[in-house]
């Protein structure tokens, strides 16, 4: 090979290691857990579609100038992968959800979880947590309910659908007469199938949620501190929200 030729190949070798990296540099890589449903994430072939995970994501990178990109995995997979790099950041989470802080950067509280039992229509209402002792509940696999597992202990009988929609599914075609999930997933459903019949009955917790950044991804944190500041602020995370309830 001749020097020219050869300095030919190491410059354009350069060019597509600088543009590999610049596109890196561009994007945020955000995590989609896979037993997360509409309206948090909204998969078909196993891409993430739609749903408030992917708008916000997006939101926070437009604010940095970046693009979102995602990827999904189950959610067992998710604290380790941001603590190794894999990704840089995670919506909708608590350190509760993940085993805690991990060394791992935690955005202000975004918005809350407001955890509740759903019923049917046709089934009796009942007043407290403790009258459920021993009744089939609908839950969701890989999901802790440490409240409700306080207060019925050994009476706690779990019912576990693979995610948030089949848990509701399963409530609403009878296999179960009650469902422990989300308020907003609950709204979300009596919005897009007011058929179901299903109803909020209960609260068994309330609490904030967060996005979570990994440090060893290289992310200006403080300038992402900053775009969910101001995504709070102008009010564009509540139209987000908005957006699914």
């Amino acid at each position: 090979m001749t020097r020219p030729l050869r300095q030919a190949l190491l410059l354009a070798l350069g060019l597509v290691a600088a543009a590999t990296v610049s596109a890196a540099d561009a994007e945020l890589l955000f995590i989609a857990p896979a037993n997360h449903t509409l309206p948090f994430v909204g998969l078909q072939d196993g891409v993430l579609q739609r749903g408030l995970l992917k708008d916000l994501g997006e939101a926070i990178a437009a604010r940095l100038g970046r693009s979102a990109r995602f990827v999904v995995m189950p959610a067992r997979r998710v604290s380790a992968a941001l603590q190794r790099g894999e990704a840089d950041g995670l919506c909708y989470t608590t350190p509760q959800w993940l085993g805690g802080e991990l060394g791992l950067h935690w955005s202000r509280p975004l918005f809350d979880y407001t955890g509740v039992v759903a019923r049917r229509r046709d089934v009796p209402v009942l007043e407290r947590l403790e009258q459920l002792a021993g009744e089939p509940l609908g839950t969701v696999a890989g999901y802790y309910y440490p409240e409700v597992e306080r207060a019925l202990g050994a009476g706690f009988a779990r019912d576990d659908a693979p995610d948030m929609s089949l848990n509701l599914a399963k409530l609403a075609a009878g296999r179960t007469r009650y469902a422990l999930t989300e308020q907003l997933t609950l709204s979300y459903a009596q919005r897009e199938q007011p058929g179901q019949g299903l109803l909020p009955m209960l609260q068994t917790t309330h609490y904030p949620t967060y996005c979570v950044f990994s440090p060893r991804r290289g992310l200006p944190l403080k300038a992402v501190d900053a775009a969910l500041e101001r995504l709070v602020a102008d009010g564009s995370l509540e139209r987000l929200l908005a957006r699914y309830r």
